[in-house]
């Protein structure tokens, strides 16, 4: 018998569940899904936004214009936009697997070519989002035809790289704006630009948004289409560059680089660095990170609490507001139910009147919440409230209540917590978006920012009941101003009127005033502006751009966020009620501002206001090539041919007509996966997956059909997704023949049948239980010579009930290669009850832990620990040694090179447990030196130890991690197996596999190695040594696997 392939059989083909991790993607809600149709759309909602759906489809449809103008592309068919009515609520989606992390506005996956978006209650952030998720949508249609399936055949090879792609989506999107700007002229003016293909992470979309701007600038936005059309036409990115501009990515980073110098190098003259007006506090440069934002300066002006990533994470820590020095971390973000995670995009903290307790607000379990900090302890008190989202809150100066922004469906309003009643009052009540409330010194007014323009009514009328109705996708709600509600009778005085954008007000608290920002001129300053006399002045007039605004209780100290070098830090200013007013002159991009954004963006005219019409503007007389005459019109004909398709019993009274959503499967590809067996050479499965729409039922479907079903492979599975208890059930079978030797033939074959359920109390833990009934057949057969045919020599058969049960706990955090931070346990039991032909009877638990310690960016410790031990009449085998996914290479046991990869046991065609030792098995590795089943026992004890970095940086950095993806390790792997503890003392008591004996049942090995990024995968190159039990160790054996870091 084939002793190879049984063992390889092992690796691939337990059918005892396997140890499991990963966080979880909790269901807390039912969505009672509906949509509506326009004519390139289908819109879904749920919870009666029909208006947030209606808005949607009209800004859909708006920048579908501009989109498909700049593509020369027209949608082949409508697109599925699927809204969620907050970020909590998006978080739970099944239409794509990934977990939709605070940082994400908005997703368009490729199965479906589906586009999925949150609202977080700003309209104008919503409608960027949903032009820039529609330009992958166009894009994925155009170059992949809308589906997967042409990247899987191979039929398409185009890969765009990110900065293409998501700079082109923030490009049509937004064209420019003074954040872009500001991000763009610090890289440039520090002489940080990088080549086009190292535009990475968020430089991807800053960066590549400016690279289309300057070929848009200087080549006319026909090339748009152009390069987008010649790299479909080649299937190579930087091939499309060449024959539509004429020259490839090197050269093309030359001109860019030229044109950034050309555009922000004047405006260095007459303008400060954040450190020659103020004291730098934190270095991001120095930490490695790119956030310190959000400072709260202490009310006694001594302290200030900030969020920052300098040890990967969302954490909120304390520093003096003297020298920066960190006095404490208060907040560890991202481990913990109760800070799943902290608002990133609107953080905001406040302090207590006392100097006490801060209160932030982040995501826990199904909603986001309040915490109330004590600062010396740092114990919380946690406050929830049933509203769709919480942001930025302010405590009043009498330490009674807190302001704050809260979202409820389609609206975000300023409420007010009462502590001592926890009573909760809507206090703006309208549809606009408001943001950044703050107190003033006396309690009796709250400034903020909004939308609303001249609209300063809230609530319903007092006297007609009447409620303010305001279409908000006519609305102008680009420009956001500097409000002040009266907290008793809810008056609002509109603050500020201009023409740029204001944010972040504080209070002065000697004088009737407030220090705000604003991107006046092109920069982000601080202003002053007398609320008595109506004076506004800019007291600073930097490089880059000042945010998030806090002032101490003595108007003495004036804390703030800027953005210099590549990252925020907090600054410190004194005496601000000082500082004289400043000349700001004109940026270069706010110069052409209003040239540019009239040619560039259908959605506006060049006041700013909104266009009336939905009609399609003829964008050839502005700057497209002459070419586009002839397309325009083509555009147009297709508009209205889709207009004249399109069914008015969809539209009801100038509006959509709302239908239910029903289940139903679409094709998601069809694809095929090879191996490569020792015994039998190349073997594939053709593989089917179907899923409905919101991805709640996924169904999948492999076989490698040969002559007959009965030696064929084949899987079936289905998942049901859409509440919070996921299930699954499958079915399967696996045959396979192999030589015995002359004219005799073995198959083995398995046939499952089981469910599955998986039950999440939080991100962070499960239960997983299961149930399965399994058939096996050990068969051999004769060659009749005569006839041709195979004749049954012997068979044995086996069939068994398996339940098993787990908790599951993994608060990890990833790197590029796998784990680097957190905590993951996973405690597993598997109980046979004896039921089947075997009578095996069985119990086993596993305990598997394993714990990470970032110490430094891309530098971590690992350790795990595996724990086993199998009880009962037919107690599983432990087989200890070798390394996952172990492709090549070998080496040396106890001095003699090894003949394989794996250690042979006592399985021949005489074993009466064959089947039992094949199926029942549970492997325990790495053990790096060691071969597969150098050891095994009834129990097992393994140990891992790894120390994970870059591997280029330890030996001459490359100017960017993620362009060379290439780690290191350094590892000690030691473990036993044994079925007696008199094993240990006793040296002739612990048998090998051939029944002589061994000198200890422990293994163990150590090396180093390094790991690439490959077409294929991780590729792992492990140098291993395995340690003697006489204390010296073997020659280096090199082992090349595939598979990210456990």
């Amino acid at each position: 018998m084939n002793h190879r392939f049984i063992l390889l059989a092992f690796l691939c083909i337990q059918i005892v569940f396997g140890q499991s991790f990963g966080k979880n993607k909790v269901q807390y809600r039912d969505f009672d899904w509906k949509f509506i149709k326009s004519p390139h759309f289908d819109v879904y909602y749920y919870a009666n936004e029909f208006e947030l759906a209606e808005f949607t489809a009209n800004a859909a449809e708006e920048a579908y214009e501009q989109i498909s103008i700049h593509l020369r592309w027209t949608l082949k068919k409508p697109v599925s936009v699927i809204v969620y009515n907050s970020h909590n609520d998006f978080q739970q989606t099944n239409v794509v697997d990934t977990y939709m992390s605070e940082g994400i506005g908005g997703v368009t996956e490729l199965f479906k070519n589906r586009v999925v978006l949150p609202f977080d209650g700003s309209y104008k952030e919503f409608r960027h989002v949903i032009h820039h998720e529609l330009v992958h949508a166009v894009i994925n249609d155009m170059i992949y035809g809308g589906n997967i399936q042409g990247i899987i055949s191979g039929r398409i090879r185009l890969n765009i790289p990110l900065w293409i792609n998501e700079g082109l989506a923030e490009y049509l999107s937004s064209n420019w704006d003074t954040k872009a700007d500001m991000i763009i002229r610090d890289m440039a003016i520090h002489d940080e630009i990088p080549q086009v293909k190292r535009l990475e992470s968020y430089m991807a979309y800053k960066g590549g948004q400016s690279v289309w701007r300057f070929i848009s600038e200087k080549y006319g936005r026909e090339k748009v289409g152009e390069i987008f059309t010649k790299m479909k036409k080649y299937q190579n990115a930087e091939k499309g560059y060449e024959k539509a501009l004429g020259f490839d990515f090197e050269e093309l980073s030359k001109q860019w680089k030229k044109y950034l110098k050309k555009e922000y190098w004047p405006d260095v003259a007459g303008r400060d660095e954040l450190e020659d007006i103020s004291k730098q506090l934190t270095d991001h440069k120095e930490k490695g990170n790119f956030y310190n934002i959000s400072p709260a300066l202490s009310p006694d002006g001594s302290k200030i609490a900030i969020l920052s990533d300098r040890e990967g994470y969302a954490d909120i820590y304390l520093i003096d507001a003297l020298n920066g020095k960190v006095i404490r971390r208060l907040v560890k973000g991202n481990r913990s139910i109760d800070f799943e995670e902290l608002k990133w995009l609107q953080p905001g903290i406040s302090w207590a009147p006392d100097s006490k307790k801060i209160v932030i607000a982040s995501k826990a379990g199904k909603g986001d919440v309040f915490h109330l900090i004590d600062v010396a302890s740092g114990k919380s008190e946690k406050i929830s409230l049933e509203l769709d989202g919480l942001f930025t809150a302010s405590w009043s100066p009498d330490g009674k209540q807190l302001a704050f922004i809260g979202n409820k469906g389609r609206a975000s309003d300023i409420y007010l917590y009462d502590f001592s009643t926890k009573k909760l009052v809507n206090l703006t009540d309208d549809i606009f978006s408001d943001s950044e409330p703050v107190w003033s010194p006396d309690g009796k007014k709250i400034a903020f920012i909004s939308d609303r323009d001249d609209y300063l009514r809230v609530g319903a009328d007092n006297t007609t009941g009447e409620r303010l109705e305001v279409d908000m996708f006519t609305h102008d709600f680009s420009q956001d101003d500097i409000y002040v509600i009266d907290v008793k009778t809810k008056e609002i005085i509109r603050v500020t009127n201009t023409d740029y954008n204001e944010n972040y007000p504080v209070w002065m608290h000697k004088r009737n005033a407030l220090f705000f920002t604003a991107d006046y001129n092109g920069v982000w300053n601080i202003f002053y502006r007398d609320l008595d006399s109506g004076t506004q002045i800019p007291v600073s007039n930097v490089l880059t751009g000042i945010q998030q605004l806090s002032l101490s209780n003595d108007d003495q100290l004036l804390v703030f966020s800027g953005y210099s070098k590549g990252g925020w830090d907090i600054y410190s200013l004194t005496n601000p009620g000082g500082l004289s007013k400043k000349e700001i002159p004109l940026t270069n991009y706010t110069q052409n501002k209003d040239q540019d954004e009239s040619l560039a963006d259908l959605r506006w005219n060049k006041d700013k206001q909104m266009k009336s019409s939905r009609g399609l503007n003829d964008y050839s007389q502005y700057i497209f090539a002459r070419q586009y005459d002839q397309y325009n019109n083509t555009i147009l004909n297709q508009r209205e041919e889709k207009k004249s398709a399109f069914h008015d019993s969809l539209r009801q009274e100038d509006t959509y007509l709302p239908q239910l959503y029903k289940t139903h499967f679409t094709l998601d590809m069809i694809g095929g996966s090879m191996m490569i067996s020792n015994v039998f050479g190349a073997q594939g499965m053709t593989f089917f997956s179907w899923s409905d729409l919101m991805g709640d039922h996924k169904i999948f479907f492999g076989t490698e059909m040969v002559l007959t079903l009965e030696n064929s492979d084949y899987y079936l599975s289905y998942a049901y997704l859409k509440n919070r208890t996921d299930l699954y059930f499958n079915f399967s079978q696996t045959a396979n023949f192999f030589s015995l030797g002359y004219q005799r033939f073995g198959r083995l074959r398995h046939i499952g049948i089981g469910s599955f359920l998986s039950r999440p109390f939080n991100r962070f833990n499960r239960i997983d239980v299961g149930l399965s009934y399994h058939l096996f057949r050990y068969e051999i057969f004769i060659d009749e010579f005569l006839t041709g045919e195979y004749a049954l020599d012997s068979e044995k058969k086996l069939s068994t009930v398996l339940p098993m049960v787990s908790w599951v706990y993994d608060n990890s955090v990833f790197g590029y290669t796998g784990p680097l931070d957190g905590f993951r346990q996973n405690i597993s039991i598997t109980a046979t009850p004896g039921i089947g032909t075997g009578k095996i009877k069985f119990q086993t638990v596993i305990w598997d832990i394993r714990k990470y310690i970032r110490f430094w960016k891309y530098y971590a410790f690992a350790g795990r620990l595996m724990i086993g031990k199998s009880m009962g009449h037919d107690p599983q085998k432990f087989f200890l040694g070798g390394a996952h996914n172990w492709y090549f290479g070998r080496g040396e046991t106890d001095g003699k090179d090894d003949s394989g990869q794996f250690r042979e046991v006592i399985l021949d065609d005489e074993n009466n447990n064959l089947l039992k030792d094949i199926y029942f098995t549970e492997y325990a590795m790495p053990v790096r030196g060691a071969r597969y089943a150098e050891r095994m026992g009834t129990n097992v004890a393994l140990a891992n130890f790894e120390f994970r970095f870059p591997f280029i940086f330890a030996f001459g950095p490359p100017s960017h991690v993620a362009a060379t993806y290439l780690f290191g390790h350094a590892f000690f792997d030691i473990g036993a197996a044994w079925d007696d503890l008199d094993e240990f003392g006793n040296l002739g008591k612990p048998n090998d596999k051939y029944g002589g004996s061994v000198s200890t049942p422990k293994i163990s090995g150590f090396g180093i190695g390094f790991k690439l990024f490959t077409p294929l995968g991780l590729l792992r190159v492990d140098t291993a040594w395995d340690i003697k039990p006489s204390g010296s160790y073997s020659r280096p054996q090199y082992l090349f696997s595939f598979g990210p870091d456990w």
